[in-house]
């Protein structure tokens, strides 16, 4: 890696976590900038206040104190990533790796794991794993929230519908949050229910 290299580490590293705190440009800015050093690896050479710094991972890079990281909590840097789809599964998978530690089995669990569960990562993850790529794509473009694509898909249940008074509208909400087959069954069972049966 040339010196150069190190410094555009070095300088996107320091754009993001002032970005991050507000001290400069606008926090909007974070997930962008925060992709780039994914996609760059920035942590393992960058130039940091004159000095070279050498981390095995992102997380180092998030939580270890300054200047060799950024002194932050993994959670807050997740909060802020909320709405940026793509930057949330990339943000997830790159905390997964924990660098080169040779000292950790096989039979050892990932530090901090991540969220189980609904979690909107959680979520973005599964659908990577279990979903088609048509779907996976309108999630990371935002087209489409990753709980309702795991619904779409089967994969969840959804248990709360707010529905509107105006029947058509309800009918138009029902079809949205679940399939067709979904509400050709609900309307023979309102049709059964209507005649009086069960």
């Amino acid at each position: 890696m040339t010196d150069y290299q190190a410094i555009e580490h070095g300088d996107i590293c320091n754009s993001a976590i002032q970005s991050f705190m507000r001290l400069h440009g606008s926090i909007t800015n974070f997930p962008g900038l925060l992709k780039k050093i994914i996609r760059m690896k920035a942590w393992e050479n960058r130039i940091a206040f004159d000095q070279p710094v050498q981390l095995k991972s992102l997380r180092e890079l998030i939580c270890e104190p300054p200047i060799r990281g950024w002194g932050e909590d993994p959670k807050r840097i997740e909060a802020v990533l909320r709405d940026d789809a793509e930057a949330l599964a990339m943000y997830r998978e790159a905390m997964k790796h924990q660098g080169q530690r040779v000292d950790l089995g096989n039979n050892v669990p990932e530090v901090e794991r991540p969220d189980r569960g609904n979690s909107r990562s959680y979520s973005i993850a599964r659908v990577q794993r279990e979903c088609d790529a048509v779907t996976v794509a309108a999630v990371l473009k935002g087209e489409v929230s990753p709980h309702r694509a795991l619904v779409k898909a089967g994969l969840r249940e959804t248990r709360q519908v707010y529905l509107p008074r105006d029947p058509v509208k309800a009918a138009a909400k029902l079809m949205e949050t679940f399939d067709k087959k979904f509400a050709l069954e609900l309307a023979r069972a309102l049709m059964r229910r209507a005649r009086g049966g069960s």
